[in-house]
């Protein structure tokens, strides 16, 4: 019986995938949960595995196309010549054909180019291709475990704990055509990260009405608290205490009384949709290579202590490569932290479908007015910082987001701190 392997719904919001590579090809016996391509979509780049065992008889797409999710990629155990020409009329599910199966398992894992070959001939997917590079092994070094002798992730981490590593000359990166042509004057290939972030910062300027409103925050209350028990916290957690967790945790609160700005907004389908849930997103600088917006789940349940640690370990799987799709999607506000790179005023391009997002600036020491009702205004060094938020004009109005960016403040500048860090 023929079996349709789809386009997999990869992400909420994800619409359609490119095919970057085939990793199978007609007359390749494939099992359960073999790797049969590689796709490229707005949230992240994976292999897809096959729900199904059987004998490839037709490759539905060809490679570097990018179809909508549902549409069909492969057939197994069909009658044999089917080809991507035959199957031109296929891209799109065929609802009436009840022998098609759906795809349900994913396996997310995070690629950066196309496959490229050892010098005897191993094919090597991006994942296997990237961990040899950086470990400098050569890939004819490995006796690969996976189908047809494929090297996988699991062998080479194998042959990492079996000590037996040495110097090698590193992978060479693969070319594209246009880098392999001589006499290039316009410059390098974009980046595939840099190019999705292109493609959605411009999009997101299309569709929202963009706005920014700025507020000063005395952090001074933080910083000393701060300053009492860093050295004790680093050393029991292993990470510093920024103010970040203080600003999201702040944020959460906010964000509860403000539901609105937790929300968001299709003005095509007539949908504006509150969120129950506060699925907070941070913006982590991937080693200045672009930014991903990893999720905090349910945030409204941390303290500040809680918070940090996830903040923590979140920002480190996305910058070693290490993360699934769950921890870059479905987030329903975001923070950038750009103080952490001595920002003074930001105004971030908003993560669609959110309606509005946080910069933190650098938090600094500055002169300021402290006013007294007992006694006469002075003069003060204290920590001093400004929270920028850019916001959509098309769901609410300056009204709100001051009243939200005043409820952070609030929150940050009096509530007691050290019942969060227990």
């Amino acid at each position: 019986m023929s079996k349709i392997i789809t386009m997999p719904q990869l992400g909420e919001t994800v619409t359609e995938g490119t095919v970057l590579t085939w990793l199978v090809k007609e007359g390749d016996v494939v099992n359960e949960d073999d790797p049969i391509l590689e796709i490229s979509t707005d949230k992240v780049d994976t292999e897809v595995p096959s729900p199904f065992s059987g004998t490839v008889t037709g490759l539905l797409v060809k490679e570097g196309e990018t179809v909508a999710v549902g549409a069909n990629l492969l057939e197994l155990d069909g009658d044999s010549g089917s080809s991507v020409e035959d199957d031109k009329e296929n891209y799109e599910p065929q609802k009436e054909e009840k022998t098609e199966e759906v795809v349900e398992k994913e396996t997310i894992q995070e690629v950066l180019d196309v496959n490229i070959k050892s010098e005897s001939g191993k094919k090597l997917s991006p994942v296997v291709r990237k961990l040899l590079s950086e470990n400098n092994i050569s890939p004819d070094s490995l006796n690969g475990t996976g189908k047809n002798g494929r090297i996988t992730r699991e062998d080479v981490q194998t042959y990492l704990d079996s000590g037996q590593t040495k110097e090698v000359d590193k992978i060479e990166e693969p070319l594209t055509e246009q880098v392999k042509t001589e006499n290039i004057t316009n410059g390098e290939s974009i980046p595939r990260l840099r190019k999705k972030i292109a493609e959605n910062m411009v999009e997101s300027k299309k569709t929202s009405a963009h706005v920014m409103t700025t507020i000063e925050i005395d952090y001074e209350t933080i910083a000393r608290i701060r300053n009492k028990i860093k050295e004790a916290f680093k050393k029991e957690e292993g990470f510093s205490l920024t103010y970040l967790p203080f600003i999201a945790n702040a944020t959460v609160e906010a964000l509860k009384k403000h539901p609105v700005v937790n929300s968001s907004f299709n003005l095509e389908e007539d949908q504006h949709v509150l969120h129950s849930n506060i699925d907070l997103g941070i913006a982590v600088d991937i080693n200045q290579e672009g930014l991903l917006v990893g999720t905090i789940r349910n945030s409204d349940s941390y303290n500040v202590k809680a918070l940090a640690k996830e903040i923590s370990s979140l920002s480190k799987k996305l910058r070693e490569k290490n993360f699934s799709l769950e921890d870059v999607s479905g987030s329903t506000f975001t923070i950038s932290n750009n103080g952490s790179f001595n920002s003074f005023l930001t105004s971030p391009i908003i993560n669609q479908p959110n309606v509005a997002i946080l910069s933190t600036e650098s938090v600094k020491k500055k002169p300021v007015v402290v006013e007294s009702e007992d006694n006469p205004d002075s003069i003060e060094i204290r920590h001093s910082g400004i929270l920028s938020l850019t916001w959509d004009h098309r769901v609410f109005d300056g009204s709100t987001a001051l009243l939200f960016l005043n409820s952070i403040k609030d929150r940050l500048e009096s509530h007691d701190w050290l019942d969060e860090l227990s």
